[in-house]
């Protein structure tokens, strides 16, 4: 970044004036937006001239705060994460708290759940987090500031919708691989409670557009036999996810008899992984 980055980044941090490279919302515009939902909890602000800033928890993964800009950034580098105070504690200083990284596109930030969650237990004690970065073009640094003006009631709903999201979301779901003993195709009851999971989310995501159902066996007994226990082992999924209500209009059921193993039939332990259903989810 060259000497007029480190220098920037020095007069940031000791706190002097450079409003002509610093974008955060002023007081009597800092508003929270909430964006609510079963699959997912967004917190997040309009900065004026600069973009959005958001914390996003999605069902069934972790915390994450990203930087929406209204321009694209044209080069790679490093930002880095600060805590400021208030124009009313003006006795503190600012804190430089973590470096970041920062890339090419409209999303330059994301930054990991620890760091996320340090900026919001920031902003519930009225504090400020900030990030200085490069501009746009890699040039000399500017800040981006979150007002904590405003953020209390918006931080409440958003914990009434954290105790509201669904236990699981599209990453841990989109494939499921149901195990079975030798030669059965009735379904356990941790089979059952994971397809009741699928239910459930497939209730709330439109975006789900099919359900792939695969039946499987291992390599013992007959082809025939196998065949026939393949397709008994999917119908058995896909009967049980048409009971939960989902339509079996979405459901695409095939089976493969012993022809497509996960793993090579030679041990106890792969057999018993070839002897399975699974269900994929296609957006």
């Amino acid at each position: 970044m060259g000497f007029k980055w480190l220098l920037a980044m020095a007069l940031i941090l000791a706190g002097l004036n450079a409003s002509a490279h610093q974008y955060q919302a002023r007081l009597d515009e800092a508003n929270w937006q909430l964006d609510p939902s079963p699959l997912s909890c967004r917190l997040r602000q309009f900065v004026p001239n600069y973009g959005e800033a958001v914390f996003e928890i999605k069902s069934g993964e972790p915390l994450t705060f990203y930087l929406d800009t209204q321009r694209p950034v044209r080069q790679p580098g490093k930002a880095k994460l600060l805590v400021t105070p208030p124009s009313w504690r003006d006795q503190l200083s600012s804190e430089e708290v973590a470096d970041v990284v920062w890339q090419p596109g409209h999303r330059p930030l994301q930054l990991s759940e620890n760091n996320a969650s340090l900026m919001l237990a920031q902003l519930e004690i009225g504090m400020n987090p900030a990030v200085a970065h490069p501009n746009w073009t890699g040039g000399e640094a500017v800040t981006m500031g979150v007002s904590a003006v405003n953020f209390q009631s918006a931080y409440r709903g958003y914990l009434s919708c954290l105790a509201g999201l669904y236990p699981v979301g599209f990453k841990e779901l989109r494939l499921s691989l149901l195990h079975f003993p030798t030669n059965k195709y009735g379904l356990s009851g941790t089979v059952k409670k994971r397809l009741d999971l699928i239910a459930g989310y497939l209730d709330l995501d439109p975006s789900i557009k099919a359900v792939h159902v695969d039946g499987h066996t291992d390599s013992d007994g007959r082809r025939g036999h196998n065949w026939e226990l393949s397709r008994l082992r999917a119908l058995e999924v896909k009967t049980y996810l048409e009971q939960q209500g989902v339509s079996q209009d979405m459901i695409v059921m095939k089976y493969h008899g012993e022809g497509s193993p996960a793993k090579r039939n030679s041990s106890n332990q792969n057999k018993a992984i070839n002897r399975r259903a699974s269900v994929r989810l296609v957006r």
